[in-house]
């Protein structure tokens, strides 16, 4: 009895060996209070799984043990009693079902006297425990004809019931025609979930030792006088006889990612040590210059130089000569070593990184087999005929991943069986076939995966699309008109967009494509849509398969880093002022033949306007979905791997930005969203949240305190925007001391910091009178009650949590206590 599939084979060693112990333990706790319903439901519950993924695998040996284990324990449920005997002979059964699990998962033979087991299991107490008793009972036996063990045990209902439903094929087993997938598919803590109840017969479980008619009471006379005591029998005894190993572990999910998170910080040491080899070249250059003394040099000292002083100075230079040829080996050994290191750490991290990424992935499939059971309603709901089609389900993306992309494919294929796909009728009078196809297919490209949903029904109606657009005022006939096919079709993807003018159960919710787009972006991924008129449509969603990393091309705009994501850039082009010209008031260039607006960077991210040092123009071409547009820059920094920190609760509504990274200078580097660039592009400008505080010829000074380096930045960059003079202090031991040494306006702190929080900081302020007056805001997480009374007792004026904050709600809180300052 062993397992051959690997898979199924790795997957049963560890969902019975939880199940066994689930059993054990629960028999334990009725032992002890048989009143225990809960014990006695869950008993039933994990001895029904264990029974099905046994049938499955076809170990009909556990099967029938644990079946009777059920029996048993239906007996205690209907009013039986549980006595330590009928616990004994539990504890038997299930040390056995362990034994022979073993051995079906390792192939090695075990010691286990199947029948007697059962035996013990289904007999009464006097068979289990008088020899004498036992003899009665096969004396009243033999006057009954007896051919074959299921004769012997025929008053079963077990056994009655089996023969009458025989089972041929392991397919029998399960309702209908389920695959592997469709197992696996409704409960991801049991390995197989089925209701059937059908077994083996039990005259096959011992065909391989058939018992016949002459002999078949005398065997089992002496099988059952035989048979072991629970007490002192090896069955009785602990597993633990054998090899104790815990071969699997279970992870939260949770600590998987705070993993992931602290793995993918080694890309910045990666970066920084990378930068620090940089360094040493530039001393080892430095150090290759000095060289040995030009002999014409050292000729005109000499001469220069009093003999007496001479030897003395030739002595001198002679040791600084050896010092320098010591110093550069010193230097040499020590970029040998950084490098390796570097060479070290690079190999550790990928794979640490690939490692824990690979225990996060699940395939496509876990997903997808989500859709058919709804496809097949929807498609009798809405009278039409559907097959789903589902390719590459195999195609394996992090859990976090299909977590969040299964409500945007849920719309998809809700879309194409209410907008796309016709009735019977119509798809016949088009001559097409009765039946439509959809088909949603995932597939991996490099460090992408792509997930298509795609029908054949009767695609976009660009004109319909083009009138809605009008209609709703998301663009005017102009643009309409000078707009191509595919970005017409994009159009879908626009906010509160639908033709349809009636409400369904499927869509004309005012919940449509734009809410896909935006989930799909916030996965780091793009989407797009092609169709052709009567042959179908289809959505085509590219994510990365990282979600802690991403790859960014570094760009400078007037000494300032930032970042752009990889999958966005299409190209990267030189451009002369002669190569631009002008289409309705916008910059534009000629590329792959058609015309391609562009614009600077700064105009984007409104920033002033930099001067050009070099005779060409550095630009590069973004694609989000199926638009594409350009943006001029000043340099092209690097290619690097960053860690994606998202934007703090504070900054969250900021243009244009969709995080920041550290780079291994240390600097924080903004990473651009390049569907924001879009979208500024195409309206001119971005409406501002709330209107900006008009800067005054004396601006407040004011104190950030804040130990995030990220946070802290953006929020630097935020209130000068805004008009104030800002001094930053990465604790509050030392924004104490700036307070102590400065004067400010205002002072804007975090609580939980290092050093010092912000409510010893404001203590501390408080503490002298000249600082009565000072204004001081705390900004944090902790929004208890209880926390806001403690700032209150601290000494700040205002407490603001970062759950329910926006940029208004500061900027009028420090406008208001500066006012009431002054």
């Amino acid at each position: 009895m062993y397992i051959d599939d690997e898979e199924l084979r790795e997957l049963y060693k560890i969902s019975s060996s939880e199940h066994i112990s689930k059993l054990e333990s629960e028999l334990m706790t009725l032992e002890k209070n048989p009143q225990d319903s809960s014990a006695l439901e869950e008993f039933l519950r994990e001895a029904h799984t264990l029974k099905g993924d046994s049938r499955m695998l076809g170990l009909d040996d556990i099967e029938t043990l644990v079946h009777h284990l059920e029996e048993c324990m239906e007996g205690i449920k209907a009013g039986g009693e549980l006595t330590s005997e009928l616990c004994d002979r539990l504890y038997q059964g299930i040390d056995a079902i362990d034994r022979l699990s073993h051995e079906a998962i390792t192939g090695a033979a075990v010691e286990v006297d199947t029948f007697a087991v059962l035996t013990s299991l289904m007999g009464s107490s006097a068979i289990n425990s008088a020899p004498q008793a036992a003899d009665d009972f096969f004396d009243e036996l033999s006057t009954q004809p007896v051919n074959t063990e299921a004769d012997l045990f025929a008053d079963d209902d077990f056994f009655d019931e089996l023969s009458t439903q025989p089972v041929n094929t392991e397919a029998d087993l399960f309702e209908g025609d389920r695959s592997e997938a469709d197992l696996f598919a409704d409960d991801e803590n049991n390995l197989f979930d089925t209701q059937s109840e059908a077994s083996s017969n039990e005259a096959d479980l011992f065909a391989d030792d058939p018992l016949e008619p002459d002999a078949s009471l005398a065997q089992s006379k002496q099988a059952v006088q035989t048979l072991p005591n629970p007490q002192s029998s090896k069955l009785a005894a602990s597993p633990g006889d054998r090899d104790y190993k815990i071969d699997t572990i279970r992870v939260e999910p949770q600590k998987l990612d705070a993993l992931m998170t602290q793995a993918s910080e080694l890309t910045v040491a990666k970066l920084r040590i990378a930068q620090q080899i940089t360094e040493i070249e530039q001393i080892l250059a430095l150090w290759s210059g000095w060289g040995e003394l030009d002999n014409t040099v050292l000729e005109e000292i000499e001469e220069a130089v009093d003999p007496e002083v001479l030897q003395p100075l030739k002595q001198f230079l002679h040791n600084t000569e050896q010092r320098i040829d010591t110093l550069g080996n010193i230097i040499v050994n020590l970029r040998t070593r950084a490098n390796e290191d570097t060479t070290s750490l690079e190999i550790i991290s990928d794979r640490l990184e690939t490692g824990i990424n690979g225990l996060r992935q699940l395939p496509l499939s876990t997903v997808f087999n989500i859709y058919p059971r709804m496809v097949r309603d929807l498609a009798r709901q809405q009278g039409k005929e559907i097959e789903l089609v589902i390719e590459g389900g195999d195609t394996k993306a992090d859990k976090r991943i299909l977590e969040e992309i299964k409500d945007p494919l849920l719309h998809l294929i809700r879309n194409a069986i209410d907008h796309g796909i016709e009735t019977p009728a119509e798809r016949l009078a088009k001559g097409k076939p009765s039946k439509a196809t959809l088909t949603l297919r995932g597939y991996q490209t490099g460090t992408s995966i792509g997930i298509e949903t795609s029908d054949d029904g009767r695609g976009l109606d660009l004109a319909s699309i083009a009138q809605t657009a009008v209609k709703r005022r998301v663009r005017t006939e102009a643009e309409i008109a000078a707009m191509s096919e595919s970005e017409i079709q994009s159009l879908i993807f626009t906010s509160g967009f639908s033709t349809r003018d009636r409400v369904t159960e499927l869509s004309g919710r005012g919940v449509g494509l734009d809410v896909v787009r935006a989930n799909v972006e916030r996965l780091k991924g793009a989407i797009q849509v092609t169709s052709e008129p009567e042959r179908g449509c289809k959505f085509q969603v590219r994510l990365s398969t990282s979600l802690a990393t991403t790859k960014v091309l570094i760009i400078a705009i007037a000494d300032t880093f930032y970042a752009l994501p990889l999958e966005f850039i299409q190209t990267m082009i030189a451009l002369t002022p002669k190569d631009i010209y002008e289409i309705e008031g916008k910059a534009t260039i000629n590329f792959e033949d058609r015309p391609l607006s562009i614009t600077s960077l700064e105009s984007l991210l409104q920033l002033p306007q930099s001067e050009r040092k070099k005779n060409y123009l550095s630009c590069i071409v973004l694609e989000v979905g199926s638009d594409r547009f350009g943006i001029i820059v000043d340099d092209l920094v690097d290619r690097q791997d960053v860690v994606l920190k998202p934007q703090s609760k504070l900054l969250k509504r900021v243009p244009n930005i969709a995080g920041a990274t550290i780079l291994g200078n240390g600097s924080v580097c903004m990473i651009l969203n390049p569907p924001d660039l879009l979208h500024s592009l195409r309206s001119g400008r971005w409406q501002t949240p709330v209107a900006a505080v008009e800067p005054t010829a004396n601006k407040n000074r004011l104190l950030l305190v804040e130990d995030s380096i990220i946070i802290r930045t953006q929020m630097q960059r935020l209130l000068k925007g805004a008009g104030y003079d800002v001094t930053v202090a990465e604790n509050g031991l030392v924004g104490l001391q700036q307070v102590q040494s400065q004067e400010f306006d205002i002072v804007l702190s975090d609580v939980e910091m290092p050093e010092m929080s912000g409510l010893e900081m404001t203590t501390a302020i408080r503490q002298n009178s000249e600082y009565d007056s000072l204004p001081i805001v705390l900004i944090t997480t902790l929004a208890s009650p209880e926390d806001k009374h403690r700032g209150q007792n601290a000494g700040a004026n205002a407490y603001l949590t970062k759950g329910d904050f926006d940029q208004q709600l500061l900027f009028a809180t420090l406008e208001n206590l500066i006012h009431a300052h002054h």
